[in-house]
């Protein structure tokens, strides 16, 4: 997964709500300094890639306009640590986890932060996603609408 290094500088009192955002978005702050003669901090934090869209219109919204437009540029790559695709195959794992609820995906009732990252990036780019939708005996569907 990609991160972006984000640059902004904010008051003290748009704090709150720029780390609330922040955080709700997977992010962390690398660093805030005061800067010299000013009430303002600036603060350098790093965000996945895919947590970026609407950022800027969130945190000027909730900060009422006391924090900069961030300045973003590539920073680093991170492996996530579980597999998008792990189903559960021993009798084991079937116990801890259940059986799949599904097809072909990991909908097993545990938090899978990768599948829905993948599932995210495939909406986006207008690609199926293999949530639940599943089409039963296809050929029998027609269309309800009347051609007049």
């Amino acid at each position: 997964e990609g991160f972006l290094r984000l640059s902004l500088h904010a008051n003290v009192g748009a704090l709150g709500p720029l780390y609330a955002v922040l955080s709700r978005r997977r992010g962390r702050v690398l660093d805030d300094s005061a800067v010299d003669g000013t009430d303002l901090l600036a603060v350098t934090a790093s965000v996945p890639q895919g947590e970026v869209f609407g950022l800027t219109q969130e945190l000027l919204a909730k900060s009422s306009g006391g924090v900069t437009a961030p300045e973003m540029a590539f920073s680093h790559w991170e492996v996530l640590p579980e597999d998008p695709f792990w189903i559960p195959t021993t009798e084991e794992e079937r116990e801890d986890y259940g059986e799949i609820r599904s097809s072909g995906d990991c909908s097993t009732g545990r938090v899978n932060r990768t599948i829905a990252i993948v599932r995210a990036v495939r909406r986006r780019k207008g690609l199926p996603v293999d949530e639940a939708k599943l089409v039963v005996a296809a050929e029998k569907q027609r269309t309800l609408q009347r051609k007049r």
